[in-house]
């Protein structure tokens, strides 16, 4: 048995030609493919390689090791293709299962099969391989297996120029982005955006910059009724991740920061790790501006893609952000080791219909909670004291 792309369990036992002939040329790339282990050690070349090949940062080593600390170095699988470096993934062997630690990168067809041979021959203990926040570049064919879709990460494929960009992007968004940064920039004429290189800047002055945006965050998210958990030890992260390749869009109103974002290089692409605005300007939709300053900035320095990373927010697809499903995957050893593993396969399958159900009760509230947001807001506005931009230390013209 294997799972569709629904998200529940089928039984395709039967291929059609064009599935057979597509799935014989990618055995034989998988075939061309060699495989090569390195226990408990992960060599420099393939963590350089992570970023290579994926360009995400939950798939970089850097990631690995801030959010992996005290426990043993993980397995490596390396595969090359005529010498040249096709596939890494980081793994850890529990009981009959072998964990990819790799997550949050496309998982092709012949990379799959490779790396599940190379495993199942080299362990024969191992009986099913868990992929975790991965994304398929087609579905994967050959293997009994299951997935379902938990969450999604949304990718702005940038272009060679920003003035393409701008093309790109609809009317409507481009008259809303021009509209309200005129606005801005007519009662506010000393605001000004500043990009800074992570790496040139002091310390102080880093940290001092970040924890006014999660203060922004936090403050925003508490405005729609939503609680943001966010510690000193998350913003310490967020400083190491991108000390190296980060770059820092800091918007300002005289001296004050108002709003900004941190986006941190890795391989070809940018990662959007924060972006906020503080809630007093909402009405001039600082903070989808300052995402797509920031993403601006991305292309200018040369990036490939632009990950803004989970979250359903209308200014991501508005700013061409394209939602690629998360999934959680397992691949078994053979159709007989699936059928002796009722419990992982059961577990598998009501994970699926939980978060379809789950995503299902989402939508149909979604559109009844406009009416109870309006409420929620005008409730709080009649509990706080009414503020000006001036109350919150800005000077309008």
């Amino acid at each position: 048995m294997a799972q569709g792309s629904d998200g529940l369990l089928a039984a395709p036992l039967r291929t059609s030609p064009a599935c057979v002939d597509s799935h014989n040329l990618d055995s034989e790339q998988a075939s061309s493919i060699v495989s090569e282990f390195h226990e408990q050690f992960v060599p420099e070349f393939a963590a350089q390689a992570l970023d290579h090949l994926y360009g995400s940062l939950y798939a970089s080593f850097s990631h690995f090791c801030l959010s992996d600390t005290g426990q043993t170095a993980p397995h490596t699988w390396v595969g090359y293709r005529h010498g040249e470096i096709v596939g890494v993934l980081l793994f850890r062997l529990r009981f009959d299962q072998a964990l990819v630690l790799t997550e949050m990168f496309c998982l092709g067809q012949a990379v799959t099969d490779a790396f599940s041979r190379a495993v199942f021959t080299r362990y024969r203990e191992v009986k099913a391989l868990h992929f975790n926040a991965i994304s398929l570049s087609e579905p994967l064919v050959g293997w009994p297996l299951q997935y379902y879709a938990f969450s999604e990460n949304y990718v702005i494929p940038l272009p060679q120029s920003v003035d393409q960009y701008l093309a790109s992007i609809g009317k409507s968004t481009r008259k809303t982005l021009r509209g309200y940064g005129n606005r801005l920039q007519r009662e506010f004429p000393n605001f000004s955006w500043e990009v800074r290189v992570v790496g040139e800047m002091r310390a102080h002055e880093l940290r001092s910059v970040i924890r006014q945006l999660h203060r922004f965050k936090r403050d925003s998210m508490a405005a729609r009724g939503k609680r943001a958990e966010i510690s000193r030890r998350e913003t310490a992260r967020l400083l190491l991740l991108a000390r190296h390749a980060g770059l820092l869009g800091i918007a300002r109103i005289g001296d004050r920061v108002c709003g900004g974002s941190l986006a941190c290089r890795i391989g070809d692409n940018y990662v959007m790790l924060l972006s906020a605005a503080d809630p007093a300007l909402a009405s001039y939709r600082l903070g989808m501006l300052c995402c797509f300053w920031s993403v601006c900035d991305c292309i200018r320095t040369g990036g490939r893609e632009c990950h803004l990373l989970w979250g359903r927010y209308h200014y991501k697809t508005q700013l061409l952000g394209e939602p690629r499903s998360l999934l959680r995957l397992v691949i078994y050893r053979s159709r007989l080791r699936m059928v002796l593993s009722p419990l992982r396969v059961t577990s598998m399958l009501i994970a699926g219909i939980r978060y379809r159900l789950r995503q299902w009760v989402l939508r149909y509230f979604a559109v009844q909670s406009s009416v109870l947001s309006r409420w929620f807001s005008r409730t709080n506005a009649l509990r706080r004291p009414v503020k000006t931009l001036t109350d919150h230390g800005y000077q309008s013209r």
